[in-house]
């Protein structure tokens, strides 16, 4: 069985349709195919809090790259059109599936991760300043919903009104209800089992149920899952940026006592977004999220991360959540390229395009990139100059020595989440020269000139008798591929 599109999009996640309702919005002749599990095994989207922080996601390390400061620009671009975004969404929803933006996001900064959650609120209030963004310092204590424990109060904290969040569930709900009324979109609930090239050109793609589904472009728009089908086609995927899952867990509880009306988060840290909570409805939160570096994507919540939620959950944000129940665990896997940075637009396959690599972003950034994205496949005039080309050499954001420190700030917020308590007789001392050690060794043992992000080194060290000959082996034949 054989299908024909203008354009298959790969990924049925935030991302994914986002660019087929950009495609269609564009030029409504176009016939465009959606194509991914309907459970999104894997995926980003189903198990985010759908954040829509453009400011509360900065960090120091990212205003000092021109790359960083590239995609703070992108993501302040991105947070002025969700209004118009939903608006039409809504306009062709009925009333009982209409999205809401839940506008205003506290964040605080109570000191439990250490110096690195001090440096990054700072560098949030810098980049507020430099946009003009409308925000304000508030008293911690009287933030709605918020009654930590004594000893994580927080010791400042700010309210930004235009930052908040958009349900992920309903979103993409919305996406799925609007496509099923379009008769030239097509939602497609099957993974792809390969792409169809044809010297040196794309034609489509075979589902993992045997169907074909020709397009003369294609869109790889499927997060995580992106990285098995390039590594069917050995010599594009050694010129592009590998990925990897960003894997987290995150929790709904249902509260006895009133949530916050508002999203409420520390700046990020511990190699992580740092701890949010995200409404959903009255007494209903959302908890969040982890974060690990691994080469297979998780499936399931592990305990340790469960554990972490919940204690971080009763004491920093809320004691009384030691009688709330759980709705529901999550599980999903962000799309981590080797640098960091995203993989957007076109290939040397000719029709084939990419839109992942996002990280943290990709949701947020979803309306941008997508309208981008169509734009570009048409041949319109881009949104944006692309410095994320796909096929690229990794882009080093750090030195190795500012890679290290950083390393050093992350590991440090790790244990102090942790409640590790160390001796006061220079034990400080000693456990930063170990972490430092630590992340010089993997930096010296890889032998490449490229910094890998600090996030990526806990995995490197507990495995380098796997990662450090794959990683000295995958550096020389990216920059063989680049000449």
């Amino acid at each position: 069985m054989s299908s024909s599109f203008d354009v298959v999009v790969v990924g049925n996640g935030a991302l994914g349709h986002a660019t087929a309702r950009a495609l269609i919005s564009a030029d409504p002749s176009l016939k465009v195919a959606v194509v991914g599990q309907a459970h999104r095994p894997t995926g980003a989207s189903p198990a985010s809090g759908a954040m829509l922080g453009t400011f509360g996601e900065v960090t120091a390390p990212l205003l000092r790259s021109h790359y960083g400061r590239t995609k703070v620009e992108l993501a302040v671009r991105a947070s002025h059109l969700w209004d118009e975004w939903v608006a039409g969404l809504n306009a062709e929803l009925p009333a009982e599936q209409r999205l809401e933006i839940k506008r205003g996001t506290f964040v605080i900064n109570n000191n439990l991760s250490g110096e690195i959650e001090d440096e990054n609120y700072t560098a949030i209030i810098a980049t507020l300043r430099k946009y003009e963004e409308k925000w304000e310092e508030v008293d911690p204590s009287a933030i709605p919903g918020l009654q930590p424990a004594a000893d994580s109060r927080p010791l400042r904290a700010l309210f930004i009104p235009r930052e908040g969040t958009v349900d992920s569930s309903r979103l993409l709900a919305a996406y799925g209800a609007v496509a099923g009324r379009s008769q030239r979109l097509r939602v497609v609930e099957d993974g792809v089992r390969t792409l169809r090239i044809n010297n040196g050109k794309v034609e489509g793609v075979e589902t993992l149920g045997g169907e074909v589904l020709n397009g003369s472009h294609v869109v790889l728009a499927a997060g995580i899952g992106t990285q098995g089908l390039l590594d069917q086609h050995p010599a594009l995927a050694r010129r592009i940026p590998r990925l990897f899952a960003g894997g987290g867990t995150s929790v709904l509880l249902e509260a006895d006592m009133p949530i916050t009306p508002n999203v409420v988060r520390t700046p990020n840290r511990a190699f992580a977004c740092g701890l949010h909570a995200v409404p959903r409805s009255d007494r209903t939160v959302y908890i969040g999220a982890t974060n690990h570096i691994t080469p297979r994507p998780f499936e399931r919540a592990n305990v340790s991360d469960m554990y972490f939620l919940l204690e971080c959950a009763m004491d920093q944000l809320h004691q009384g959540h030691q009688s709330s129940r759980l709705v529901t665990w999550n599980s999903g896997n962000r799309p981590v390229s080797i640098d960091g940075c995203p993989l957007i637009g076109p290939t040397s396959v000719s029709g084939l395009w990419m839109l992942t690599g996002t990280y943290r972003d990709g949701l947020h950034l979803s309306p941008l990139l997508a309208q981008d994205m169509a734009r570009r496949i048409l041949g319109r005039e881009p949104l944006f100059e692309n410095l994320f080309a796909p096929e690229r050499q990794p882009i080093s954001t750090r030195t190795r020595e500012e890679a290290i420190e950083d390393g050093i700030r992350h590991y440090e917020a790790v244990g102090y989440e942790h409640r590790m308590t160390i001796p006061r007789v220079g034990w400080h001392v000693t456990f930063q020269r170990m972490y430092r050690n630590t992340l010089a060794s993997v930096y010296e043992a890889l032998e490449s000139d490229y910094v890998i992000p600090p996030e990526f080194v806990p995995m490197i060290d507990n495995d380098r008798k796997h990662w450090v000959p794959f990683l000295r082996e995958y550096y020389r034949n990216i920059k063989a591929a680049h000449g």
